[in-house]
């Protein structure tokens, strides 16, 4: 069997990864050019409508820790498929919603089905690499993957433009048709039959004692949660921040995509310079720049009459998610390089916990929205210096494997 599948280069390979890894990413920003058609209709508050953005995530969490044991067992590509089976109900019983509840039940089943092909990215790779090129691997795919933020809330508010908001759940059928056909054409199974494992309870429970208790998986897993809830806090207010606060109408796609390319610049510049400096430091250099800027930024905020512009918010969150394009991609790899053959479990107990770490996090950040920017840069001061803290202690009990 090809490393890379069915005749794959390594450039399809990455290709395809970041397409799948991009599916939770998708369903949440493509749909947030909708969520004040989606208020009106279902006679809610902007508030309560971040629910459609966070149930997703409850729903990938949970997912995470269903596909990464059956993967083990019955290998990558069947999780793939099964996940984005799920994924298409959840569309449809979106697609017809009358009540929020009804789309909170449908948006959760996107967000469980979406997680099967997320955690198989990580897995994927993990069964292919390891170390700073795991890391290098990751980074390249981050950057193709950033282009999501880019082109889903205009491919969202484009649908609205010549349809319902409905339309966008048909979108994501269809593209969960398009991944599984090309799963099914080139992408090979990478787990080894002589890897695989039982889904016998105890040994279940034996395989994720084992990933639980690695403080370095776990620990990085609590990093990356703190960095995650974060960035849930801004997807979750984006909308109304834009729109309420600066007034920026239907432009909102436009400047959410642009905060997309520091991402991607960060992770162009990551995939160069992880080889040379290791992931541990170029993670902690990012986790200062962003916790020294959000905390200038809230004590000038406080002192600015009328609030800071929209040029200064935007050259704020350009730093925010410059960062982010460093943190990651390497606090994923770091958390999965300690835990080799258990690559499937790896994932999902990694992913999960990152998830329902950030989850919490990322609802009190948007809810906590207060018609100012101030809990949004609030909430990633905070993660950034936690983040920054936790890790200087997690270095020197357990040594930074890069």
């Amino acid at each position: 069997m090809n490393t890379f599948g069915m005749n794959m280069s390594q450039r399809e390979f990455i290709i395809i990864i970041a397409a799948l890894m991009s599916m939770v990413a998708l369903t949440t920003d493509a749909m947030l050019p909708a969520l004040g058609y989606m208020a009106q209709e279902f006679g809610v508050d902007g508030n309560a409508i971040q629910l459609v953005v966070t149930s997703v995530f409850v729903g990938h969490a949970l997912g995470q820790l269903v596909y990464g044991p059956v993967s083990d067992t019955y290998g990558r590509r069947r999780s793939i498929f099964v996940g984005l089976g799920i994924f298409c109900v959840g569309s449809l019983i979106s697609v017809w919603a009358q009540s929020l509840e009804v789309m909170l039940v449908g948006r959760f089943l996107q967000g469980f089905g979406a997680s099967g092909p997320r955690v198989m990215v990580v897995a994927l790779v993990r069964d292919c690499f390891s170390g700073a090129a795991m890391a290098r691997i990751m980074s390249f795919a981050m950057t193709l993957f950033m282009a999501v933020p880019i082109m889903a809330p205009l491919i969202g508010q484009g649908i609205l433009l010549v349809g319902p908001w409905p339309w966008i759940f048909g979108f994501f059928v269809m593209f969960a048709a398009v991944m599984f056909t090309w799963v099914y054409m080139r992408l090979d199974e990478t787990l080894k039959p002589e890897n695989r494992l039982s889904l016998h309870p105890k040994k279940l429970w034996y395989t994720m004692r084992q990933v639980l208790v690695n403080p370095i998986a776990m620990g990085y897993s609590f990093v990356a949660g703190l960095v995650f809830g974060g960035f849930m806090g801004y997807l979750s207010s984006s909308l109304q921040i834009f729109q309420q606060v600066y007034s920026v109408g239907e432009a909102f796609p436009i400047y959410f995509a642009v905060l997309a390319l520091p991402t991607i610049a960060a992770s162009l510049i990551n995939a160069k310079l992880v080889m040379r400096f290791g992931m541990y430091s170029l993670v902690q250099v990012t986790n200062v720049i962003t916790g020294v800027a959000c905390l200038a930024f809230y004590i000038y905020a406080n002192t600015t009459v009328g609030g800071p512009s929209l040029g200064e918010f935007m050259t704020l969150c350009s730093i925010i998610f410059f960062g982010i394009g460093f943190r990651f991609g390497n606090l994923n790899a770091l958390a999965m390089e300690p835990l080799g053959k258990l690559a499937g479990m790896g994932a999902s107990v990694v992913g999960s916990c990152t998830t329902l770490m950030g989850v919490p996090i990322g609802m009190w950040v948007g809810m906590s929205y207060d018609g100012t920017v101030l809990p949004l840069v609030l909430g990633f001061c905070v993660t950034s210096w936690v983040a920054f803290i936790f890790m200087l202690y997690l270095n020197r009990r357990h040594k930074a494997p890069f």
